[in-house]
């Protein structure tokens, strides 16, 4: 049985590296990957230009998502302490503020109308028609009507101005922080706030929101104030890059366009190997830093990237270019 067995096999993988059949796996080292080799003419007509690889101190970074919220209270104040401005967040101090706004009202009220029966008792008993009893339980519904409006005071007074009468229209974003890593994170450094590309990033400054946090996801709010002309909208989702405790780190940089991402999400870069010939290179990127690219590891010494008209030679190597 065990000779039959070994036998078929052996006769199975002799049709398989029969001529014309194919081949159940292919194997590519990175290594003997294609170089380039350019006539000067072609070269010239795809503008190529290269950079050398630098050595930067960078400044270590953790990305965040973070949301844009509005402040619900005036410069320097805060206006609710577990509402951190979200949309949904801001109807619902709308609604208290309103409830608590009926409330003051109804206290105000009632203190006049105590004070209206104050005085008509006081009048009574000095006419000899009222009684000091009658005088004594209006003196006390009045005592009871201000104390109800310094509480309906107080309560309005921690909801802060109304809504949308706060001053200029301000905008902070919201970053979600896993405590574990809280303590790792500089709160007191800028933060930069990426919008849509690596190089439109706008600073943000640390301010001191309301103390909200997720137990569920075990996650702290940090708050940070955007320029006063922003175009950010409350609600938009932004990446947040907040800065590390630890201190700057050496690591090799690059032009963020001479990235090159394949259909598996790899990346590469061309390196220029030879005058006029180019082999690609994969890499990894650590993080985006404005225009650059800080990548994990170094690359070969006296390389050079091409920057412009490498995303060609990625066509020109599969054959996708014109």
């Amino acid at each position: 049985m065990k000779k039959l067995l070994a036998t078929l096999l052996f006769a199975a993988s002799i049709r398989a590296a029969e001529p014309g059949s194919s081949a159940p796996a292919t194997l590519t080292k990175e290594a003997d990957l294609v170089v380039l080799t350019l006539k000067p003419d072609a070269e010239s007509r795809l503008r190529l230009k290269t950079v050398a690889p630098e050595q930067k101190a960078v400044q270590g970074m953790r990305l965040f998502s973070g949301e844009v919220v509005t402040p619900l209270g005036p410069a320097g104040e805060t206006a609710a302490p577990v509402l951190g401005g979200t949309l949904d967040e801001v109807l619902r101090l709308a609604d208290l503020q309103t409830a608590a706004d009926g409330r003051l009202e109804q206290a105000r009220v009632q203190v006049e109308a105590a004070k209206i029966a104050v005085v008509r008792a006081q009048k009574m008993l000095n006419a000899e028609a009222g009684s000091v009893r009658g005088l004594d339980e209006a003196k006390t519904s009045l005592a009871l009507a201000e104390s109800s409006l310094a509480t309906a005071r107080s309560q309005r007074d921690l909801l802060g101005a109304p809504v949308g009468q706060s001053g200029p229209r301000r905008a902070w974003v919201r970053v979600a922080i896993f405590s574990g890593e809280a303590a790792l994170l500089d709160p007191a450094a800028e933060a930069g706030v990426r919008i849509s590309s690596p190089d439109s990033v706008q600073p943000a400054k640390p301010v001191a929101g309301p103390p909200t946090a997720n137990g569920v996801l075990h996650t702290v709010d940090w708050y940070y104030e955007l320029p006063a002309r922003t175009p950010l909208r409350a609600g938009q989702r932004v990446a947040v890059e907040v800065p590390l405790i630890q201190p700057e780190k050496t690591s090799c940089v690059i032009p963020y366009n001479a990235v090159l991402h394949d259909i598996h999400g790899g990346q590469w870069v061309y390196l220029q190997v030879h005058e006029h010939s180019y082999a690609r290179r994969r890499i990894q990127v650590l993080r985006v830093a404005g225009t650059d690219a800080v990548l994990q590891g170094p690359l070969p010494a006296g390389s050079k990237v091409v920057t412009d008209g490498s995303a060609e030679l990625f066509g020109t190597e599969f054959m996708t270019g014109k």
